[in-house]
């Protein structure tokens, strides 16, 4: 037992384990048996003296010889564990998955097991979140809504009418209801009515524009100015009364014109009323953006009460620097500053917001509407006792007017009438500025302002009235004279006098302490709605979680499904498709050991997953039971919070990051590299927001990896991300941390989407540029988005965003969605890194081949700065043309000046385009294609796809405002790109369940690396596949016509009715079936859902269909000619055989008339006959001169035997090869095949290419044979000089092709076989040729028919009988033959209609041929299909359509031969009778009858009328006569038709019906060169690649690896995706660029991807393992060895995939799995 003698060392060591190994195994087994032999196992594969590893070879040995002496059977457990070790050959899994049953812990070595008990906690948490109820919150303000409506005053109403508003107040407003694509977007019109107002302010405040605020609509003011009551020019220019009297004086319409227009801050307010809570919180972000002031307080209109909207502060962010301190940036509802309160009393001639405005912007910009704004007038209604709030912001510089944060607040209106209002500002202000008069020491404004002044806090005091203060007595009251002020010497002393006041008041407040203040004062505070109370709670619990856990296991455990295990997965998902050539394993085995690596990396993941932590079970929950708002009041809250947590470091980390990357790109440092990707790395951990969250939601999905029908409770998970996405928020579409698209995921959200929305049509639109360049903030100021912005590195991966397009602008742009996608920068580094370069690369073209317009976006001018991302964009752009996408462009040139001039700009076009057309040129050479342009590329015209875009701010930050010059601009894209939406849309556009499909596409060829050549459409394929089914048709039409009308030519030909036959008559015969299918045709390209994606196909189909009537025409013609011509040729023969027919028939009846004076009977007359036949035979046997006759054979075995003469016994092996009786390489003698691999020398030629040669060969000959058989009576021996001619010909270019030759042997036998194949079938024609020239051959074949004539004589005018039974023996044959090919048209009509396996495409056949096969399970008919295709596809038919036609159950055959039967009886009775109503009209005799008779039945049967010639003298009493013997006949004959048609088979079917279905339906039938598959396209000689979805295992051809005899089992998908060489013709060669091979490679398109088909050849494999071995002579062993995973494949599991495919729905499906390539338009 042991190796070698072992030491006192080892024994030692053997006692002390064992007895402690016994002790533990002991215990264990009372707990359970499988926890002890899983003990017993794994100590068994660890140990070891040394305590080094076990090497695995070691452990095979181990396991083995344990197995085999377990004293117990092994349990359940075990087992399912080992059998799990002998899937995936993991010693590392093993050992894990034992240490789980030591443990007890069996569920944790179980896939399935997990997946079922997180399905199982998934449904419990959806369970236990319906319980608690999917109920609506009770909103506060629910009930007041009639309240309100009631208590409305006729003016608000009127405004809100007015503004069309009505029917959103109070507060119903919604995000959906304005965040659209409206007209406003695409044309920038300045409202012209009041109800316009609205629309165009919320679109200009959504493009940032502050503009917006000074809006109103457009008016004739001929009124306003007095225009109507102008005098003449010349009058009363000196009246100074004119000049100083009223204007408005005897003019009402100028007064009723004024109190026409509405408030501009009215509009706004208005909307601010109308909207939901959500709405307002996304206005009031617009607002801060553009530096307006925002809503603090707000009456609710026509009450009493008053509202702090805190709720629409929360996404409010600010930046500012106060001096010596870094930048700060947060959400401003939380920080606590100074607030300094505005307000007046009474009325004043100053402007208090005008002040304010000059005092926080420095004159730059209103932020504070006041009486001078534009738009501006006395009639605003809403703004009296509303509060705004605003924020002066520090940028840490020297003219800063302050150098902290300060929040100051405006009451608009006189503060005495709003004595709520002041008692509240007086709480939370540290100082109070009021403008007031001496007016107001009087009256109520002085008890007013005395119970002000008993605060203690500071007051500043303007006094509106007084020019200059001599001095302030009291630092808590400042008084400031304001009249006739220097403005800056104004400002100044206020900035200074409100700085000591804060001085003295420290008091500071946020918006979320001012809150509690507004509650005390019984003010209604938003956020008290119990919806957004809930919402609250909900998040404030995900977010004390995190707090709880973030700390101390950090992002990566919190969310594990998203950390290093997927990141791992993504890599072995890309490692799939880079595969290496490796010296002891093959493609195909790494494919299934990386697929057992991403199994258990799966099996990890829901390990690590399951238990669901506190996080995802509140996550689920909370995302699954609440009501809608909830659940966006829940989502708001968690964002404002997450991003809380970690807010302080990571803008650290940030600026650190933005500092390091500006240096890089300074080139101030080269080595700044590995600190930017650690600092990336580290933002990337310290980052969480709701992305990640959701992240980890989409890889639950991913790791159950289970269709919504196996369980509904998994479908809820991207139904959430659905919602999330029609409710505005950003998805994640790449991953930006691991660089992968999750696309079964992305696929499930958009299948969600079409759910909830409709399979609507979507624009994609998508922007791409460096990092940091502002494309987050063009999209959200294009169309309202919500994507990230800050400086540094923000945006990772693809985030994507809805956009719904408004009904009333559907109709015009064609499209119900816009799907903007936003990326992440490109070059974040200077640093060239291969990585980043690729990452790069495939980002590019993954958005630019999604988006149907894609804007570069670049910084500045300079083209040093964006030579970086056009390079990258520009290879994008080519690759979409060479797979027929055609994406727009647009260039985005940022931060380009306000105002350049036309040749300055003229200048920078130019070197764009000088830059595009060389970065151009450079990429084709990448790509390999022969362009010299940009312009080449796409459609592209620098002089309108160019936008030079302005400083997005007006000023420095961070109190400038948006650049209106910017949002102009931003306009202009806007409306450019939604036309070109409009111009795409009417070519097409995709819908979700397309562009879901066309995501697919679009991944997988980006991981394959070789986009061009890996890119499919599966729509395009769909819909290509139709429009083969479609031409299928259209063939078939015409064939059939063609077909039947050739018949009849044929028939009429052979009755001598036609002598001549031309063209054109062929061409006007089938011009109306034509003229049909191009009707069709043109329906079908018009009509089909797809008609944009297929019309580059339809010049193609029409040249095919053109080509193949002219095809029919061409052969029709040639046949019929041939047919005229050989009866001209046979004339000479007909003309001898009529010359001794006729003396015969003399002679015959010269004795018939002779004997009629004897009475014999019919055995009498036959015996006499008899007697004189010979005699007359011998009288012409001597004048018949008789045809030369030549023997053949002898003329082979001549010629081969001189040809071959230096060969060794050639003539024995010539002698031998005449019992030859299949071709060599047939499939059906697959033996054969074998004998010629040892044919060549050793090693000199692959066997699968010398059968494929000897295969051509033999067609080649067949087809030379078919020629020679009209000219037989002209044979010649040289024959067989011209068919070695053809063989060495054949040879010779096999040689040049694949610079191999084969032997001389070879050759010689080649030759031998294919010239004795042609020497019996020349033998056979001639044998018949001589049947049908020789006369007395002739002759002696009529003999019965001279017998008859010779009784008809004998009997005169009794003989009618005779006569008829001539006549209808004559007719049988040709009524045989005539129903016989009717009835193959017929059979192949309805099989091609009813049967499923011709009543599509190629593909669709080939589908079923293989499920036939694996039916069978027969290996010698695979051989035939794999060798000879075109056999195994014709004999399948064949075999199908016997089966049909044959069944003995339903004997289809039968019934088709006794219809036609039918209609031939009648045919012919209709024509006797009409031949005999005519000749007795005419008063006619028998010939005449005949005449008539063969006339009406010529153009259907065949039935001459000379070979009639000895009946047609009979002697008759009434040609009544005739026509009743000949009906009476006729009956026997159609009797005896109906017996013969029950019994018969297809044999004597001249045109069988197989053969007609093969030849429409055999397609292309060209073989990959390297598995010999065979394309599947439809349409025989096809434009663009051939291409097949049933690629298989290069093993099932017999090839082996180089110097063994192992297996090559690589699939040619997996070899096209490797990294891996071949070599063809001396060289080697990438196989990802197997088509520079040239050759049949160039001519294949082979999809590096998987199919269902893939499958079927692996259970070949192993079904068929030992066959393959015997047949040739090779191994699976080594690199040949067979995949594990493919033992488990069953005839069943590749059945049924089949059975899916051929149903209507699974050829769809089968289409999206499956690579199967279209013909590249020629367009």
């Amino acid at each position: 037992m042991f190796q070698y003698n072992l030491g006192i060392p080892e024994i030692d060591f053997m006692l002390m384990e064992m007895q402690e190994a016994h002790e533990k195994y002991l215990a264990l087994c009372e707990k359970d048996a499988y926890r002890a032999q899983a003990y017993l196992i794994l100590t068994g594969l660890r140990i070891s003296v040394d305590h080094k590893d076990v090497p695995p070879d070691e452990k095979n040995k181990r396991l083995a010889f344990m197995i085999d002496h377990m004293k117990y059977p092994l349990t359940n457990e075990t087992v399912a564990v080992l059998r799990k070790h002998n899937t995936f050959h993991n010693w590392n899994l093993l050992e894990r998955d034992l240490t789980h049953l030591i443990d007890g812990n069996y569920e944790a070595t179980n896939y399935d097991k997990q997946k079922d008990n997180v399905l199982r906690e998934l449904t419990s948490i959806f369970q236990e979140s319906n319980q608690s109820g999917n109920l609506e919150c009770k909103n506060v303000n629910s009930n007041q809504d009639k309240t309100w409506r009631n208590n409305l005053n006729k003016e608000f109403l009127n405004l809100m009418t007015r503004l069309q508003l009505e029917q959103y107040y109070p507060n119903k407003m919604q995000m959906s209801d304005f965040h659209l694509i409206q007209k406003t977007s695409l044309f920038d019109n300045h409202p012209s009515a009041d109800q316009e107002l609205p629309c165009y302010f919320l679109e200009k405040i959504l493009m940032l524009d502050y503009r917006a605020r000074y809006v109103a609509y457009k008016e004739d003011t001929s009124l306003q100015q007095g225009e109507t009551n102008k005098s003449d020019a010349s009058e009363h220019l000196d009246d100074l009364d004119y000049i100083f009297e009223d204007a408005t004086k005897g003019c009402p319409e100028v007064i009723l014109s004024i109190q026409k227009s509405i408030h501009p801050m009215d509009v706004q307010m208005a909307i601010f009323y109308c909207a939901d809570d959500f709405m307002r919180q996304y206005i009031s972000t617009k607002l801060s953006f553009c530096q307006f002031a925002l809503p603090l307080l707000v009456p609710i209109p026509c009450t009493s009460q008053i509202e702090l909207p805190l709720w629409s502060f929360c996404q409010v962010r600010k930046q500012w620097q106060e001096k010596g301190s870094k930048c700060a940036e947060k959400l401003i509802y939380q920080v606590a500053t100074p607030v300094v309160s505005f307000i007046r009393l009474s009325t004043s001639s100053s402007s208090k917001s005008q002040l304010m405005n000059n005092l926080l912007s420095k004159q730059k910009h209103d932020i504070f509407f006041h009486r001078h704004c534009k738009g501006s007038n006395k009639n605003s209604l809403l703004m009296n006792g509303v509060v705004e709030i605003a924020w002066y912001c520090p940028g840490g510089k020297e003219n800063d007017l302050f150098d902290t944060c300060i929040a100051f607040t405006n009451l608009h209106g006189d503060s005495k009438e709003h004595k709520q209002q002041v008692d509240f500002l007086q709480e939370i202000a540290s100082v109070t500025v009021i403008l007031l008069s001496e007016n107001d020491l009087n009256g109520d404004s002085k008890t007013f302002l005395r119970e002000l002044l008993r605060s203690p806090k500071p007051f500043i005091f303007l006094c509106a009235d007084k020019e200059q203060i001599v001095t302030n007595r009291l630092t808590k009251r400042v008084k400031i004279a304001v009249k006739n002020r220097n403005e800056a010497a104004l400002i100044e002393e206020l900035a200074q006098e409100i700085k000591s006041a804060l001085n003295i008041s420290n008091s500071c407040h946020s918006l979320e302490t001012c809150a509690v203040v507004a509650r005390r004062h019984d003010f209604f505070v938003d956020e008290d709605k119990e919806e957004c109370k809930t919402g609250k709670a909900m998040a404030e619990n995900i977010v004390n979680i995190l707090k709880d856990e973030h700390t101390l296991r950090g992002k990566s455990m919190l969310l594990p499904l998203q950390g290093s295990l997927w990141h791992m997965w993504c890599r072995k998902d890309r490692e799939q498709n880079h595969l290496q050539d490796h010296e002891d394993i093959g493609l195909e085995q790494q494919i299934s050991q990386i697929n057992s690596a991403k199994q258990r990396i799966k099996q990890d993941q829901l390990n690590q997953a399951f238990p669901f932590s506190d996080l995802m079970k509140s996550l689920l929950t909370h995302l699954h039971s609440s009501s809608h708002s909830t659940k966006i009041y829940f989502l708001q809250w968690l964002k404002t919070f997450m991003a809380n947590l970690s807010s302080d470091h990571l803008a650290e980390l940030q600026e650190k990051y933005h500092d390091l990357w500006t240096q890089s790109l300074q080139g101030e440092n080269n080595d700044l590299h590995p600190k930017l990707e650690e600092l990336s790395k580290e933002i990337s951990e310290s980052t969480f927001g709701l992305e990640h969250l959701l992240r980890e939601v989409a890889q639950l999905y991913e790791v159950l990896d289970m269709s919504p029908l196996q369980n509904q409770d998994v479908h809820f998970l991207p139904q959430i991300a659905a919602d999330l996405i029609v409710s505005g928020y950003p998805m994640e579409l790449m991953d930006g941390d691991a660089s992968h698209v999750p696309i079964k995921w992305i696929s499930a959200i958009f299948d969600s989407l079409a759910e909830k929305l409709g399979d609507k049509k979507v624009f994609v639109f998508c922007v791409l540029g460096n990092q940091s360049t502002g494309k987050s903030t063009l999209l959200n100021a294009m169309f309202g988005l919500e994507f990230s912005v800050s400086p540094g590195r923000c945006t990772k991966g693809a985030f994507m965003q809805l956009v719904k397009v408004a009904e009333e602008l559907r109709p015009k742009l064609n499209f119900d969605f816009l799907l903007v996608v936003d990326t992440e920068g490109l070059r974040a580094t200077k640093v060239e890194n291969r990585t980043m370069l690729n990452h790069d690369n495939e980002l590019a073209t993954f958005v630019i081949g999604l988006g149907n317009m894609t804007v570069i976006n670049t910084f500045g001018e300079n083209p040093s700065e964006i030579q970086d991302v056009l390079q990258i964009a520009v290879q994008a752009f080519l690759r979409m043309k060479k797979v027929n996408l055609s994406p727009s462009c647009l260039f985005v040139h940022q931060n380009a000046g306000e105002i350049t001039t036309e040749e300055k700009n003229r200048e920078s076009r130019r070197c764009l385009q000088q830059n595009l057309d060389e970065m151009t040129v450079t990429a084709a050479q990448q790509e390999s294609c022969d362009v010299s342009c940009f312009s080449e590329v796409i459609q592209f015209d620098v002089n309108s796809h160019v936008y030079y875009f302005p400083h997005l701010w007006e000023g420095e930050p961070p109190m400038a405002p948006p650049n209106p010059s910017y949002s102009k601009k931003v306009q202009e894209l806007k409306s450019k790109v939604l036309l070109d939406g409009e111009k795409k849309s009417q070519s097409g556009l995709l819908k979700l369940s397309e562009l879901k499909t066309h995501i697919q596409n679009l991944w997988q060829a980006l991981l394959n690396e070789t986009f061009v050549f890996s890119f499919r459409n599966t729509l395009e394929i769909a819909a290509y596949s139709r429009l083969e089914n479609k031409y299928s048709k259209w063939t078939w039409q015409l064939r059939s016509f063609m077909l039947d009308y050739s018949h009849k030519l044929n028939i009429q030909i052979q009755n001598g009715k036609v002598h001549d036959i031309d063209k054109s008559s062929l061409e006007e015969s089938i011009q109306n079936t034509y003229e049909d299918v191009k009707v069709d045709l043109e329906k079908h390209f018009k009509e089909d859902k797809y008609s944009d994606l297929i019309i580059q196909w339809k010049g193609n189909i029409k040249i095919k269909l053109d080509f193949l009537v002219q095809d029919l025409i061409n052969k029709t013609f040639q046949n019929c000619e041939k047919l005229i011509n050989l009866k001209k040729r046979q004339r000479r023969y007909e003309q001898r055989k009529s010359v001794y027919a006729d003396e015969l028939l003399k002679k015959s009846k010269e004795v018939a008339q002779h004997c009629r004076d004897h009475q014999l009977n019919k055995s009498e007359l036959r015996e006499y006959f008899n007697g004189m036949w010979k005699e007359w035979i011998a009288e012409l046997s001597l004048p018949a001169s008789h045809i030369k006759t030549f023997s053949i054979r002898a003329d082979m075995e001549h010629f081969l035997s001189d040809h071959f003469r230096r060969e060794h016994d050639i003539r024995n092996r010539i002698k031998e090869s005449s019992k030859w009786t299949s071709l060599p390489g047939e499939a059906l003698h697959w033996n054969w095949y074998k004998k010629l691999k040892a044919v060549f020398q050793q090693n000199e030629i692959p066997p699968e290419h010398l059968y494929e040669l000897t295969r051509e060969m033999q067609m080649l000959i067949c087809e030379y044979i078919k020629k020679k058989e009209e000219e037989i009576m002209n044979y010649s021996s040289s024959y067989f000089h011209e068919i070695v001619k053809i063989i060495n010909e054949k040879i010779l270019a096999f040689e040049e092709i694949t610079h191999l030759r084969p032997t001389s042997s070879y050759r010689v036998d080649v030759s031998l076989y294919l010239c004795q194949m042609a020497a019996r079938k020349f033998a056979e024609l001639y044998e018949i040729f001589q049947k049908e020239s020789d006369p007395i051959i002739y002759l002696n074949s009529k003999k019965e028919d001279f017998f008859k004539s010779f009784a008809i004589s004998y009997q005169g005018a009794k003989s009618a009988t005779t006569f008829a039974d001539f006549l209808c023996s004559s007719l049988k044959l040709a009524v045989r033959d005539a129903i016989y090919e009717k009835t193959a048209i017929d059979i192949v009509n309805v099989m091609k209609s009813e049967d499923p396996a011709f009543s599509g495409n190629r593909e669709k056949l080939e589908k079923h041929l293989l499920r036939h096969l694996a039916e069978k399970e027969n290996f010698d008919k695979y051989m035939d299909y794999i060798y000879n295709p075109s056999y195994s596809v014709a004999e399948f038919i064949r075999q199908r359509v016997n089966n049909y036609c044959l069944d003995k159950r339903n004997p289809h055959l039968k019934k088709f031969l006794h219809s036609h039967l039918n209609i031939f009886k009648y045919l012919i009775l209709h024509a006797i009778d009409d031949s005999t109503r005519v000749v007795e009209d005419k008063g006619g005799n028998v010939s005449l009858w005949l005449d008539e008779f063969c006339s009406r039945i010529g153009d259907n049967l065949y039935l001459p009328r000379h070979t009639l010639s000895s009946i047609e003298h009979q002697e008759v009493i009434s040609i009544k006569l005739i026509k009743e013997a000949t009906s009476d006949s006729l009956r026997l004959v159609l009797y005896d038709l109906e017996r013969t048609v029950s019994e018969t088979d297809l044999d004597p079917f001249f045109a069988k019906p197989h053969e007609i279905l093969f030849e429409q339906l055999c397609g292309c039938m060209k073989q990959c060169p390297f598995c010999k598959a065979v394309c599947t396209n439809t349409i025989p000689d096809h434009d663009g690649e051939h291409s097949t979805c049933f690629h298989r295992p290069q093993a099932v051809t017999g090839v082996q690896w180089e110097g063994t005899n192992n297996f090559v089992l690589d699939i040619c998908s997996s070899i096209v995706a490797s990294d891996s060489t071949f070599t063809f013709a001396g060289k080697k060669i990438s196989c990802k660029l197997y088509r520079k091979a040239g050759s049949d490679y160039a001519k294949w398109n082979i999809q590096p991807i998987t199919s269902p088909q893939h499958y079927y050849w692996k259970w070949f494999v192993c079904h068929f393992r030992n066959e393959l071995e015997t047949a040739y002579q090779g191994a699976f062993e080594g690199k040949g060895k067979i995949p594990d995973d493919w033992e488990n494949v069953s005839v069943n599991d590749i059945l049924y995939p089949l059975i899916v495919c051929l149903s209507e729905i699974g050829d769809i499906i089968e289409k999206q799995l499956t690579g199967v390539y279209w013909p590249q338009s020629s367009a």
